[in-house]
């Protein structure tokens, strides 16, 4: 595909409204795209997308690495359709929309080089094209999918803000802590001033430099029976696996209990796991096909660090290594989003040279 065809492909794309829990018509649109190449895909079950399977070339190729390539067709809730425009080499919105680029440049890349593949034959292995719904709701298409349908050895996620280069190997532990303390109304203390003291015990406690709590949520109320209730939503991060975290998650919920029955006061609380903590040697295969592939292309590399989570957080915890690659979207989330064309033809050509590398 030519520049201007992978953006008009693009732009067909995110005409198409896809917030997440919405996703049908895209991905009626992307099997309606495959059906016409003549490529097979299945559905995963709970409606948590698809995938797209194109078969080894020949017998050599089949001793190739099955490798798999993932973007999500969700995109976060926005206020309108986005209004398009073309400015400077760049698409962006001219309303308060977002545009979706995060992560439809991914899907462009995917379906273009599908397209490319079947036009222009040339010797590759078996590939995998997954894509994925509900990523803006906590991942929740990837931790859905059906991995059965899935044989790749390892994959790439093209889901990360940043110039198209850029790779990210490593990702932080996420969990969300979420508190409520109650008390009577006669209660000799508040419930605000038994969970400050709560808080101010744990700002306190030693935390491995590699960990980060945070309060993003401190709110009370009274109830219709006149009790007082206090609502704490927090986040803790961390630099390694989970099960690592779990002993500080105990202390913190053990400081909350501890200080409730010091206080005579009902203390319930939540622990919701979104996404696991992931490590990619730069030796290991993905990086290594990724930095060459980039080097050939004599693309600009940088290893960054995302805040955030990806599918690749969930496919490399169900045991398959994934590799994230920034798809050259900026400020996803906002309604300052846009992409450079350019960055969508050089994620393109990304994806075909990582499928050329592994072949041969």
């Amino acid at each position: 595909m030519t520049q201007d065809t992978i953006q008009d492909l693009f732009l067909e794309l995110v005409a198409i409204p896809s917030e997440s829990g919405q996703e049908q018509e895209i991905i009626t649109y992307i099997q309606t795209f495959l059906k016409q190449r003549n490529i097979s895909s299945k559905p995963s079950k709970q409606q948590s997308g698809l995938v797209a399977t194109l078969p080894a070339t020949d017998e050599t190729t089949e001793k190739a690495p099955i490798i798999a390539f993932s973007a999500h067709v969700d995109t976060a809730t926005t206020p309108a359709a986005p209004e398009i425009t073309l400015t400077n080499g760049y698409i962006e919105t001219t309303n308060q929309a977002l545009l979706g680029a995060d992560d439809k440049a991914g899907v462009t890349a995917m379906l273009a080089v599908i397209d490319q593949l079947t036009q222009n034959p040339e010797p590759h292995g078996q590939i995998e094209f997954i894509f994925t719904t509900k990523e803006e709701e906590g991942l929740t298409g990837a931790k859905l999918f059906d991995l059965d349908l899935v044989e790749a050895d390892f994959g790439f996620c093209l889901d990360a803000p940043g110039p198209v280069g850029s790779m990210i190997r490593t990702s932080r532990t996420h969990l969300q802590l979420d508190f409520w303390i109650e008390v009577g109304e006669s209660h000799d203390k508040s419930a605000i001033q038994i969970a400050r003291e709560a808080l101010k015990k744990i700002h306190k406690h030693k935390f491995p430099a590699e960990m980060h709590w945070q309060v993003y949520h401190f709110g009370g109320e009274v109830l219709e029976n006149g009790n007082e209730k206090v609502t704490i939503l927090s986040e803790l991060s961390a630099d390694f696996p989970l099960e690592h975290c779990l002993p500080y998650v105990e202390q913190i919920k053990q400081i909350f209990i501890e200080i409730g029955v010091a206080h005579k006061a009902d203390v319930q609380d939540v622990t919701h796991m979104n996404y696991h903590h992931f490590h990619l040697a730069s030796t290991s295969k993905p990086c290594l096909i990724a930095t060459q592939a980039m080097a050939n292309l004599e693309l600009s590399q940088q290893t960054v660090q995302l805040e955030g989570g990806t599918d690749a957080n969930v496919f490399n915890d169900r045991g398959i290594p994934f590799l994230v690659l920034a798809a050259g979207y900026e400020n996803p989330h906002t309604t300052s989003e846009r992409i450079a064309v350019t960055e969508l033809h050089h994620l393109t050509k990304l994806v075909a040279e990582i499928i050329k590398v592994t072949a041969n």
